[in-house]
This record gives structure tokens, C-alpha cells and sequence, in this order.
């Protein structure tokens, strides 16, 4: 699936499953599903967020790029001893070294991630960081599980796997979930604000 369609599915799940918080929450859950539904990705040199953080956007500088910040994050963590340094530096050194749809894509990857943003959201008092991210990165991984590539979910065991039925990445059929799922969350938008105003 491109990037936009997984946003697209980020989005209109958090907007249904936050639909009865509060604005805020609401805002928050859904901001943070976006930044899940995107960071799978980081495993591909040209995904919508690699696109804003690598400078030349190959597989070499992503694989230099997170290498070198997954060594800065565990001398931080055998120099500072924070628990959130040295899944920063393992999740970064597993990207730099992983090809797609591997270790981000997988069981290890999301578990990691999400150990991650709860640590920061429990740090912050934002719960609804955690939410919003996990909705969106499991969003991801259904969402990749039915396209032809599939997803190694059981990494570093197997291959991927994918469903019987796929939808090939950029097709027709994505575009039209893409404009489907859009339509819907403008309407779940345009409801809330009649029904709060």
C-alpha cells in the first residue's frame, strides 16, 4: 500500500475509535495514528517519512542513517542506563539492517515500537499518544498483509506471508479504498461537528 492509503486507514480507524473522547484526545489519537501508520515504512528508503529524514533517499544512507543512530542511542543508554536509549538503539539498528517488510513488519518490530511510544507517553502524561500509534501501526500491518508482498510478520523466522486475496500497491482498487475511506472520515468529521456545535 502507498503512504497516503495507509494514513487514509490510520485515520479513519482512530476517528471510529476515538469518536466518543474528547476533542483533544480525539486530535491526539488521530496525529499519533498517523506517525504509526508511517513508521513500518522506515524500513524503505523512500517511504513518506524517510523522505522528510534521509538526506538521499537509497538503501546505503538508510542503512548508514539508522546504523549511526542506533550506535548514539546505546552509548547513551551504557552512559545514561534509560531503558528507552537501548530499544531506541535496537528498533535503529534493526531498521538500518533490515530490508522491507521485514523487522519493521513483524511481531518483534511492532512490540519494540510500541514499548517505545508507551515509555514516552506515560513520561508526558499522554496516553492517547499510545493509542493513536498502536492503532495506526497495526492499521499498517493489516493493510500490508493483503497486498501480493505480504508482511514477515514472524521475524527473523519464515518468510512473509499474505492473505488469499491481495490488492496490488497503487491500483486501481487502493485508490478507490483511498477515496472511500477519505469520504468517510470528512463524514464521521462533518457529524461531530454537527452534533457539538
Amino acid at each position: 500500500m502507498t503512504g497516503q492509503t495507509h494514513v487514509a486507514i490510520g485515520i479513519a480507524t482512530a476517528l471510529t475509535l476515538s469518536i466518543e473522547q474528547p476533542i483533544e484526545n480525539q486530535l491526539i489519537i488521530v496525529l499519533s495514528s498517523i506517525v504509526g501508520s508511517l513508521v513500518p515504512d522506515l524500513d524503505h528508503p523512500k517511504s513518506k517519512l524517510n523522505q522528510k529524514l534521509l538526506l538521499i533517499n537509497n538503501n546505503f544512507y538508510r542503512a548508514l542513517f539508522y546504523l549511526t543512530f542506533g550506535s548514539i542511542f546505546i552509548y547513551y543508554y551504557l552512559t545514561k542506563g534509560s531503558k528507552p536509549f537501548i530499544l531506541l538503539g535496537i528498533i535503529s539498528l534493526l531498521i538500518g539492517i533490515s530490508s522491507h517488510r521485514c523487522f519493521t513488519h513483524s511481531m518483534v518490530g511492532f512490540l519494540i515500537s510500541a514499548t517505545i511510544v508507551k515509555i514516552g507517553a506515560k513520561n508526558c502524561g499522554l496516553y492517547p499518544i499510545y493509542s493513536g500509534f498502536i492503532i495506526g501501526y497495526i492499521c499498517h500491518l493489516v493493510a500490508d498483509f493483503f497486498t501480493p508482498m505480504g508482511i514477515g510478520i514472524f521475524f527473523p523466522l519464515g518468510s512473509n506471508i499474505s492473505s488469499p486475496i491481495t490488492i496490488k500497491t497503487n491500483s486501481k482498487l487502493e485508490k478507490i479504498i483511498f477515496i472511500a475511506l477519505s469520504i468517510y472520515s470528512i463524514s464521521l468529521l462533518v457529524k461531530y461537528l454537527f452534533i457539538h456545535l
